[in-house]
């Protein structure tokens, strides 16, 4: 596993551990890249889905407010 460094400011450094007293930078910057990195995975995919698509907008469009229409109802909205 490769690794980052990440400096982070004193200042900063030192207020967070005033408010938490331990504070996993580690995990937390850990956590936020692999997130980060699924999202961008997630609209390349998307992207690559809708390049091959047929579908004009219009029709995207409409599709979408019938979708949402349909889960507003289901929820009582």
């Amino acid at each position: 596993m490769e690794k980052l460094v990440i400096e982070i400011p004193e200042g900063y450094k030192k207020e967070a551990e005033r408010l938490v007293k331990e504070i996993k930078f580690e995990q937390i910057f850990s956590k936020s890249l692999l997130r980060c990195l699924e999202i961008e995975l997630k609209k390349e995919l998307l992207r690559n889905i809708a390049s091959k698509s047929e579908l004009k907008e219009e029709e995207a469009m409409e599709l979408a407010e019938e979708v949402k229409e349909g889960i507003a109802k289901r929820h009582g909205l």
